[in-house]
């Protein structure tokens, strides 16, 4: 589907076609879980925001200005929900999946989860809009100007926030990796 066809689908949303609103979740539902997992790290958590995120664009589609590209307002909901759900979590213990690799040497094994473990924190250590950035850049693979309509922010800014988490990061985790 192209950008187009998402104004012909949020029409028929606001018409109450709740199929419409399935095929929708079923075209954002992986984005918007990848944002939210890259953001917060935890993969039930990840789960539980996404849900929280389509619910949200459930009830203020009404607000959607069709102008505007559907991904911009979509990509917006989701890290506000996740800069939310972070400043109401108290202490953040990172989640870290199996590798998933069937035969692999222990030492190697142990070396990625660690690995893991400190560049997780270091994203974490990130403030919002710098880590924001980087993640839509670097894994979600989004221009400087879809990042700062994302963001709500100037291309410029966009561009700033990233290269500003790319030193933070490099600074980070120098000798550590």
């Amino acid at each position: 589907m192209k950008g187009d066809d998402d104004v012909i689908l949020v029409h028929d949303i606001k018409q109450g076609d709740e199929q419409a609103f399935n095929r929708l979740f079923d075209k954002y539902r992986v984005p918007v879980y990848s944002i939210c997992y890259r953001f917060i790290r935890n993969e039930a958590d990840a789960r539980e925001i996404t849900q929280d995120v389509f619910i949200k664009i459930y009830r203020n589609i009404s607000k959607y200005n069709e102008r505007a590209k559907f991904f911009t307002w979509l990509y917006r909901i989701a890290v506000n929900t996740c800069i939310s759900y972070k400043r109401r979590q108290k202490s953040h213990i990172p989640y870290h999946e199996s590798i998933g690799e069937q035969h692999v040497d222990p030492e190697s094994l142990h070396d990625k989860i660690i690995a893991r473990k400190i560049i997780d924190e270091a994203l974490m250590k990130l403030p919002d809009r710098q880590r924001t950035a980087l993640i839509l850049r670097h894994f979600e693979g989004h221009t400087f100007k879809e990042i700062g309509e994302a963001m709500g922010i100037t291309t410029g800014a966009a561009k700033a926030n990233h290269y500003q988490a790319i030193l933070k990061l490099r600074d980070y985790l120098k000798g550590l990796i």
